[in-house]
């Protein structure tokens, strides 16, 4: 186990579907799972440890990032996302871009 572990959506989906859950518990399950990664990746870049060793901001970068990445999703009612309100600040997101490519 690794300090920070993305979680498995189809292992999640698998398992949750092999113990009978419905498509609804399951999609919360998931948003849970990755609002918890989220935060957690935020908080850590918000101590002082990860402060003292230069790794505070990739933290949070990286927090923001599968945040934009993820928050496609709540649009098409598959995951509810829920995170601090500093990683929402509009001075944070500005410093992103998300490009599609199509074919």
């Amino acid at each position: 186990m690794g300090l920070i572990d993305i979680p498995d959506p189809v292992s999640m989906y698998t398992g949750a579907k092999m113990a009978g859950l419905e498509r609804r518990e399951i999609d919360a399950f998931v948003s849970a799972a990755y609002s918890a990664v989220m935060s957690g990746m935020w908080a850590s870049g918000a101590s002082k440890w990860a402060i003292w060793t230069g790794e505070a901001q990739g933290l949070k970068d990286a927090a923001t990032s599968m945040y934009l990445t993820l928050s496609r999703m709540e649009t098409k009612n598959f995951l509810t996302l829920t995170v601090p309100n500093e990683l929402l600040k509009a001075d944070n997101l500005s410093r992103f871009q998300t490009e599609e490519k199509t074919k």
